[in-house]
C-alpha cells in the first residue's frame, strides 16, 4: 500500500447534496429499480471517523442507518444499504504529491 498524505479533513459529518448520474450507477451495479427509486428521495448523512488507524463510517438517513470499521488495506466484509453482501478493501488514495 503507497503512502499517502493526511486524510484528517475527511473526518466529521457531511449532509448529502447532489447525486448527478447516481441512478445511472446505481443501476450499473445491479440495484433494482425499486431501491433506485427510493433512494432518490434520500437525503443521507456520512459521518467519518477514525480512531488509532481504525475507520468508521456511519450513514444516517431516514429509511436506515448503516455503519461499518475496517482498517485501510485489510479486506473486509460488508452489508450495502440495498442488502449486497460484498468484500472492500479500502485505500487511502487521497495521495498528496511532495513535489
Amino acid at each position: 500500500m503507497a503512502e499517502c498524505g493526511s486524510v484528517e479533513a475527511l473526518k466529521g459529518s457531511w449532509d448529502y447534496v447532489d447525486g448527478e448520474n447516481f441512478d445511472a450507477y446505481m443501476k450499473e451495479i445491479g440495484v433494482s429499480m425499486i431501491m433506485r427509486m427510493t433512494a432518490k428521495g434520500v437525503k443521507p448523512r456520512l459521518i467519518i471517523n477514525e480512531n488509532n488507524g481504525t475507520w468508521t463510517l456511519r450513514t444516517e438517513s431516514s429509511i436506515k442507518t448503516l455503519s461499518y470499521d475496517f482498517v485501510p488495506g485489510v479486506e473486509f466484509e460488508e452489508t450495502t444499504a440495498d442488502g449486497r453482501h460484498v468484500k472492500v478493501t479500502s485505500y487511502n488514495c487521497f495521495c498528496q504529491s511532495s513535489t
